[in-house]
Parts: C-alpha cells; sequence; structure tokens
C-alpha cells in the first residue's frame, strides 16, 4: 500500500493496518491516554509514513499547520480515536496547539 498523503488515507491505512483487537483497544481508550501510543503506534505512523523526512504526508500536515512530527502523529491517532468514537473532528484545534507551541518555542530562542 502506497503511503498516506492527507487525513482520509490515513484513517484507511490505520483501518486496514490495525487488527480489530488493536482498533477495538483505541475505542476503549480515554483521549487523555492516547498519549500512551507516541512511542507505540506513533512511532510508526511518523517513521513508516515519513513524517521526519519532506513527502505527500508532512507537506498536508503542514498545510493544516502543524510544525512537528511528533505533533502530526498525534493529531492522526485523535483523529483516528475522534471517528471511531462518532466524535467532532479537533483537527484544526490540535494544528492551532501546534502552532502555538512550537511558535513559542521559535521566538524565545
Amino acid at each position: 500500500m502506497a503511503k498516506p498523503t492527507n487525513m482520509e488515507e490515513c484513517m484507511t491505512a490505520l483501518v486496514e493496518r490495525l487488527s480489530k483487537e488493536d482498533q477495538a483497544d483505541i475505542l476503549k481508550m480515554s483521549k487523555n491516554d492516547l498519549a500512551m501510543l507516541h512511542h507505540s503506534l506513533g512511532q510508526w505512523i511518523r517513521n513508516a509514513w515519513d513524517l521526519w523526512k519532506d513527502g505527500g504526508l508532512k507537506e498536508h500536515m503542514s498545510s493544516l499547520g502543524f510544525k512537528h512530527p511528533d505533533d502530526m502523529s498525534q493529531a492522526i491517532i485523535v483523529e483516528f480515536w475522534n471517528r471511531l468514537n462518532n466524535q467532532a473532528s479537533e483537527i484544526k484545534q490540535d494544528a492551532e496547539q501546534s502552532q502555538h507551541y512550537w511558535g513559542d518555542k521559535n521566538e524565545s530562542q
């Protein structure tokens, strides 16, 4: 399967990649617990989908306002969780938080 280049492709790829059991585990997690996936699923997303390099998905996430691959992968996981739980997307708010956080970091250097 080709690497996803937008959020819809990410959602499809996660459904195809994750077992029904893994999806059920994510579904049962609280939103706060999703941070525990940073070093497992998040790391896989960052590495397998080339968020550390220039490419289609990184460009798409940057166009939404994301500044760092860690934030990008977490936003993808949160979006997946939101869809599993029939919740509204928070991608715009997540992008704004990423901009604010990394903007503040750059200004202080």
